[in-house]
């Protein structure tokens, strides 16, 4: 639950602190006295955006703090996700806006990103503001509400399906980009030819032209490596190598006085080894060390060969030589087209099967989900006046003559489209909600469905910001019934300006505008039983009191 809700310079709202508890609570008073706002900062705690626009004038920032209890399992589960300690049932949330558009998120004394808060809010509060009942009726919304009630089984079948799904979605997109492909090579089939024709009388070789861009080297310079390799060799055997076997004898008739002369000795010898090796290779160079200048004739035409390609088509070897094998894929793509062509429609059809299967299954599960809530939203609307009412859930039919290139038909949530058909009116046949339903009967409507997902997510705190819209009388009572129900097993935060749903309250706030050093500010009381009494009174009658009034609300309350 919300325990305790504090607001500080935020619209016309200076620095209140509200304490909630269980049950229901009634929020009234006049328009404009400040009601939504309070729900507006209650939004803000759950992750909607911040906009600047609400600071209040002449504040540098606005500040919201919620104390939530909280026992919901998925919340601690969220909590742990993103590094936060919640094992204490106890949820501090704090959002600052500041005029110059910085925005604070804290839970617990943790910073978090507004999609971390996002996450948290959706399994803590749900509100509930007068355009969401005229939100029902858009059928994009009806899949969302049906998947409101998705168990672990159908969890783990939208995920077997997206996995598919992703594979399908990856085939037919190589499939349509093979298709451009092919076109745009049929047009330049002849180029690719003699380009590759090209290729293979230049017979292109990374490793030959690196070969020969060596040996280029060596011959280039050989008089200057044969003069340097004679020097290295001469010193070596002349003076280096006779002095280190010297050295090294002599240690040897040390070595077993101490271990250090025993390890001089070692080094010693491993140099007199390594220094050889290396005496013995110089002169291998130095014998087969040759100038031949017709092989340096023969580089220089090949690597000039070379050259002129990579100016030509502007590349590197490298890049000369994988063009050189991507031209000849290309060329069998294009000879081989028809094989492939029906190699691709094959995997495709068969994934598009897999696909379909599993999307069936979806819908099978969300049809046995679709008979279950219109049997508890029929049982709702009894309850709510509505006795007469039928409800249905269609499903989109499916074409027969299905193409396994459409994807279109797949989302990610599978196939399924639906529609809320709805009559209220004894024998009326259902129809599409959004052209059957009055204000007052959508807006019961939209509390049936609430009262059910309410049970189901498990939530801590429901807001209902005027959902008793366009009703009176004997429907206005069976709201306020309808939502006291609620209020048993959630805590439930009501604005309302009918007398019905605020006399069915456990707690009643009354919020009202002040005026203090030439400044309009909210201020929110509680009221005592009296004092509710007399706003039921005011909120049937008006401002002119009248004994019948009063007494109408004390029944209203007494009767509870």
């Amino acid at each position: 639950m919300l325990a305790q809700l504090k607001i500080k310079n935020f619209a016309i709202i200076d620095d209140i602190a509200i304490e909630f508890k269980n049950g229901m609570t009634t929020l009234t008073g006049e328009t404009g006295s400040g009601k939504s706002i309070i729900i507006d900062a209650i939004h803000l705690l759950i992750g909607e955006r911040a906009s600047t626009d609400m600071v209040r004038h002449d504040k540098d920032k606005a500040i919201i703090e919620g104390l939530f209890f909280v026992a919901n399992s998925v919340i601690f589960d969220t909590l742990k996700e993103i590094g936060i300690d919640g094992d204490d049932e106890t949820l501090i949330i704090k959002r600052e806006i500041a005029k110059n558009g910085r925005n604070i998120c804290r839970i617990n004394g943790t910073l978090v990103t507004v999609a971390q808060l996002k996450q948290i809010g959706v399994n803590l509060v749900d509100i509930h503001v007068q355009h969401d009942t005229h939100r029902l009726i858009g059928t994009d919304n009806y899949l969302y509400i049906l998947d409101q009630f998705k168990d672990t089984e159908l969890n783990n079948l939208i995920v077997n399906y997206q996995n598919h799904l992703g594979e399908y979605r990856k085939l037919v997109k190589e499939y349509k980009t093979f298709i451009k492909e092919n076109k745009k090579n049929n047009e330049l089939l002849d180029l690719y030819q003699y380009q590759l024709t090209e290729f293979k009388n230049a017979n292109l070789s990374l490793e030959e032209y690196e070969d020969l861009s060596n040996k280029r080297t060596i011959i280039s310079n050989y008089d200057k490596l044969y003069e340097n390799l004679t020097i290295s060799s001469s010193h070596l055997k002349d003076h280096i190598l006779e002095k280190f076997f010297e050295a090294s004898q002599a240690m040897g008739k040390i070595a077993s006085y101490e271990k250090k002369y025993e390890a001089f000795n070692t080094v010693l010898n491993d140099l007199y080894y390594q220094i050889e090796d290396v005496t013995n290779s110089i002169g291998n160079e130095l014998q087969t060390l040759d100038y031949d200048p017709s092989e340096l004739d023969f580089i220089e035409s090949r690597l000039n060969e070379y050259s002129i390609l990579k100016r030509k088509y502007k590349m590197e070897i490298e890049e000369l030589v994988k063009y050189s094998d991507e031209l000849e894929d290309r060329i069998n793509s294009i000879n081989n087209f028809d094989d492939q062509i029906e190699s691709y429609k094959q995997n495709i059809k068969s994934k598009f099967k897999i696909c379909f299967d599993e999307a069936l299954k979806i819908r099978m599960k969300r049809q046995k989900i679709a008979k279950n809530l219109k049997e508890q939203v029929i049982e709702q609307l009894k309850d709510l006046n509505l006795v007469n009412a039928t409800f249905n859930i269609e499903f989109n039919k499916l074409d027969d003559s299905v193409d396994e290139l459409n994807n279109t038909l797949f989302t990610d949530q599978g196939f399924d489209l639906i529609d809320f058909h709805v009559s209220f009116n004894k024998g009326e046949p259902a129809k599409p909600l959004s052209k059957t339903a009055s204000g007052g009967e959508l807006s019961r409507f939209m509390l049936a469905l609430k009262t059910i997902i309410t049970k189901k997510q498990n939530l801590s705190t429901v807001i209902f910001d005027e959902i008793d819209t366009g009703v009176s009388g004997i429907t206005a009572s069976a709201i306020a019934s309808k939502i006291g129900t609620i209020s048993k097993d959630t805590q439930v935060l009501c604005i309302t300006h009918l007398a019905q749903v605020a006399a069915e309250s456990d707690h009643h706030y009354y919020i009202s505008k002040i005026e203090n050093n030439n400044r309009t500010t909210t201020n929110v009381r509680l009221l005592s039983q009296d004092e509710r009494i007399h706003e039921l009174a005011k909120m049937m009658s008006g401002s002119n009191l009248t004994e019948s009034a009063l007494q109408s609300a004390k029944h209203l309350i007494t009767r509870r």
